[in-house]
C-alpha cells in the first residue's frame, strides 16, 4: 500500500473538511431557509384568511351570498389559493368557490372564525346582536407545490453555492499548499544531493517568510559543511603526508639497520682477504661470507620491492591441492635434514580457484617458512585444506612456542618481526596477496600445541 506524502495527506484532510462543511452548511442552510419560507407562506395564508373573515362579517350577518362570493372570487386571484369556503353560524355552508380538492400531500388548510366585532354597534337593528359573537368561519385551501418547488430551488442553489465556495477554497488551499510545499520538495531533493556528496547545491525559499528562513538556514549549513569538508580534506592530506613521511622514516631506519650488519660482515671479510698471509681455506670461508651477505641484502631489497610495489595479478584456474603439495615438497628439501616433519591433509579431488599461482605461492610459502622456523628442530607442521562451499579453507599449524598476545596484535603490520634476523614483511606481504585474491587470513586462538593460520579463498570448485 502506497504511503501518502505530507501534501497528499494535508490535501485529503482539507477535502474531507470542505466536503463535510459544505454538506453540513447546505443541509442546515437549506433547512433553515425552507422553514423560514414555509413559515412566511403560512403566515401569508393566515393573513388572507383573517382579511377575508373581517370583510365577510357583514355579508354573513345579512346573509348576502353574492357579496360573499365576490369576496371569495377576489381571494382566489391570490397565488396558491385553491378553494375558499365560508360557513354561517350554525356551520351551514354559505359559499364555496375554487377548484376541486387537490391531493392532501400538496395542500394546506387554514381556518379563521368570523366574529361580530365593534361593527355590531352600527347593527343594533339586528335581532339578537351580541358583541364578539361567533357568526361563522372562513376556510382557505391552498397549494404548497409552489413553495416546495421554491424550497427545492433554494436548497439546490444553496448547495451549489456552498460547493462553489468549497471548490474555490480547495483551489485556494491547493495553491497555498504548493507555495508551502514546493520549497520543502526542493529541500528534500537538495538533501538527497547533499547525501550523494554534492555540497554546491543551494535552494530558494519561495514566497513565505518561514520557508525563506528555512532555505537560508539550510544554505548556511551547506556552506559550513563545505568549509568543514575543505578543512577536513586539508587535515587528512596533512595526516597522509605525515604518515607517509613516518613510513619513509621507518623504512629508512629498517633498511639502514638491516643493511648495516651485512655490510659490516662484508667489510670485515674484505679486510681479511686483503692480508697476503691468509691461507686458502680462510680465504674461501671469507668469500663464502661475502656471498651469503650479498644474497641476504638482495633478498632484503626484493622483499621491500615486493611489498611496496606489488605487481598486477594475473588470475587463472589453479589447482590449490597440487600447488600446496609442490610447496611442501620444496620446503622438505630444506627442512627434512633438520628433523622437521611437514604433513598434509588435502582433498583427493582438485581444488580449483582463480588465482595468480606465482604470487599466491610466495605468500603461502612465507607462512609455511615461518611455521618451520617457529618449531625449531624436530617440530611438526601440518597443512590442511578442505571445501567449505563456496570457499576453500587452508590451515597451517605448527608445534612451536606460539605467539604472545602483544605480538599477535601487530603480527600483520609491516616491519614488525620477533626474529633476530628478518624484515617483518613476510606476513604483511602474505596478507596483501591473499586479500588481493578476495580472501582473508587470520591467526586462530593460540593453543598449547603452537600456532595456526587460517586462509580462506573464495570461488573454489571441485572436479
Amino acid at each position: 500500500m502506497k504511503i501518502l506524502n505530507f501534501q497528499q495527506r494535508l490535501l485529503a484532510g482539507v477535502i474531507m473538511l470542505i466536503i463535510t462543511t459544505t454538506i453540513t452548511l447546505g443541509f442546515v442552510g437549506s433547512h433553515l431557509a425552507a422553514s423560514f419560507l414555509r413559515q412566511r407562506f403560512e403566515d401569508r395564508m393566515s393573513f388572507l384568511a383573517k382579511y377575508l373573515a373581517l370583510n365577510a362579517e357583514l355579508g354573513i350577518l345579512i346573509d348576502d351570498r353574492a357579496m360573499l362570493k365576490r369576496l371569495a372570487q377576489n381571494l382566489l386571484s391570490e397565488k396558491d389559493v385553491v378553494t375558499v369556503i365560508i360557513t354561517g353560524p350554525n356551520g351551514r355552508e354559505l359559499v364555496k368557490a375554487g377548484k376541486e380538492a387537490i391531493d392532501s400531500s400538496s395542500r394546506g388548510i387554514v381556518s379563521t372564525a368570523v366574529r361580530l366585532t365593534n361593527q355590531g354597534e352600527n347593527l343594533a337593528f339586528l335581532k339578537n346582536s351580541t358583541y364578539n359573537r361567533l357568526i361563522g368561519k372562513v376556510t382557505l385551501i391552498y397549494s404548497v407545490a409552489g413553495i416546495k418547488q421554491l424550497q427545492t430551488r433554494l436548497r439546490n442553489r444553496y448547495i451549489l453555492a456552498a460547493l462553489g465556495l468549497g471548490l474555490l477554497g480547495l483551489i485556494g488551499f491547493f495553491l497555498f499548499s504548493r507555495s508551502l510545499l514546493a520549497p520543502l520538495s526542493t529541500l528534500v531533493k537538495a538533501s538527497r544531493q547533499v547525501a550523494a556528496g554534492d555540497l554546491s547545491t543551494r535552494i530558494k525559499g519561495g514566497a513565505l517568510p518561514e520557508t525563506q528562513e528555512l532555505a537560508e538556514a539550510f544554505n548556511s549549513m551547506l556552506e559550513s559543511l563545505a568549509e568543514s569538508r575543505r578543512n577536513l580534506e586539508e587535515t587528512y592530506q596533512e595526516m597522509i603526508e605525515q604518515r607517509s613521511l613516518a613510513k619513509v622514516g621507518r623504512f629508512a631506519l629498517t633498511v639502514a639497520h638491516e643493511v648495516k650488519n651485512p655490510l659490516g660482515i662484508i667489510k670485515g671479510a674484505l679486510d681479511i682477504l686483503k692480508k697476503p698471509e691468509i691461507d686458502q681455506e680462510l680465504r674461501s670461508t671469507m668469500i663464502q661470507y661475502v656471498e651469503d651477505e650479498i644474497r641476504r641484502l638482495n633478498k632484503l631489497i626484493q622483499d621491500f620491492l615486493d611489498f611496496s610495489r606489488p605487481r598486477k595479478l594475473t588470475f587463472q584456474d589453479t589447482d590449490m591441492g597440487a600447488l600446496l603439495s609442490e610447496l611442501v615438497e620444496r620446503m622438505r628439501l630444506e627442512w627434512d635434514s633438520k628433523g622437521m616433519k611437514l604433513n598434509t591433509q588435502l582433498p583427493d579431488a582438485p581444488c580449483v580457484v582463480q588465482a595468480d599461482a606465482d604470487m599466491l605461492s610466495r605468500a603461502i610459502l612465507n607462512i609455511i617458512k615461518n611455521a618451520c622456523e617457529a618449531c625449531g628442530e624436530e617440530g611438526n607442521v601440518l597443512i590442511k585444506a578442505w571445501h567449505q562451499n563456496p570457499n576453500l579453507v587452508i590451515t597451517i599449524s605448527d608445534t612451536g612456542t606460539g605467539i604472545d598476545r602483544k605480538a599477535r596484535e601487530r603480527l600483520f603490520d609491516p616491519f614488525f618481526t620477533t626474529k633476530a634476523k628478518g624484515t617483518g614483511l613476510g606476513l604483511a606481504f602474505a596478507r596483501q596477496v591473499i586479500e588481493a585474491h578476495g580472501g582473508r587470513i587470520d591467526l586462530l586462538e593460540e593453543s598449547k600445541d603452537g600456532t595456526t593460520f587460517k586462509i580462506v579463498l573464495p570461488g573454489s570448485s571441485s572436479g
